[in-house]
Parts: structure tokens; C-alpha cells; sequence
């Protein structure tokens, strides 16, 4: 991998890292704004805290090499799971930030992962 192509991967690796962790402090720390939530969405007691546990793995495991991939599929089913919620429950405008992630994402897959044809 040539070295743009790294720091690109990095910094995108470090800023879902920053955005899952920012999201999973609410959840730990048992925020009542993110318990309300959780609540109107249908969730049931204690749902909020699993989701903030693995979105806090999922933060960490990005930034390690060896499970990079497996980290990813993780965030991907966060996501969308996130955005399947949002969809039912919320406002469109809802859907902005777990599409960005996404986005990011398939291009730190990009990246890392796809090999172009020669």
C-alpha cells in the first residue's frame, strides 16, 4: 500500500473510532437522554448498555490491523441496525451519520482490501 493510501486509511480508521467511542460513552455511562431513547424506541431495559459495550470494542478494534475486517463487518451491522431504527422511528435527516460511517468504511475497505484487475 503506498503511503497516501495508508495515512488515508488510518485517519479514516481513527475518526470512526472517535465517532463510535463518542457513541458509546452516552450509553455507558447511562445517559437519561440515550435511556429515553432506547425506551421510545422499543427497546427493552439494558438493550442501550450491550450496544454501547460493542460499539466501544468496535472502536478499539479498528485501530488494530489483524482484525481490521472483522471490525468493520461489526461497525456494518451497527450501522445498518442503526439506520433500520432510525428509519422507523426518527426523522430522515437521522440518517446522516451512520450513511458517512458507512461511506467511510467501504473506503477504508477500498483501500486495505479490494485489489484492482491488472
Amino acid at each position: 500500500m503506498s503511503k497516501s493510501k495508508l495515512i488515508v486509511s488510518w485517519t479514516l480508521r481513527i475518526l470512526i473510532s472517535i465517532g463510535f467511542l463518542l457513541a458509546s460513552l452516552g450509553k455507558l455511562t447511562n445517559n437519561p437522554s440515550v435511556i429515553e431513547m432506547f425506551q421510545n424506541w422499543g427497546f427493552p431495559n439494558g438493550f442501550y448498555f450491550i450496544i454501547g459495550l460493542i460499539e466501544l470494542l468496535l472502536a478499539i478494534a479498528i485501530l488494530i490491523p489483524k482484525v481490521l475486517k472483522y471490525a468493520m463487518i461489526g461497525m456494518t451491522s451497527i450501522l445498518i441496525g442503526a439506520m433500520g431504527t432510525h428509519i422507523v422511528n426518527d426523522p430522515i435527516g437521522q440518517l446522516i451519520r451512520p450513511i458517512l460511517f458507512l461511506i467511510a468504511l467501504g473506503g477504508i475497505y477500498m483501500l486495505n482490501f479490494y485489489q484492482q484487475k491488472s
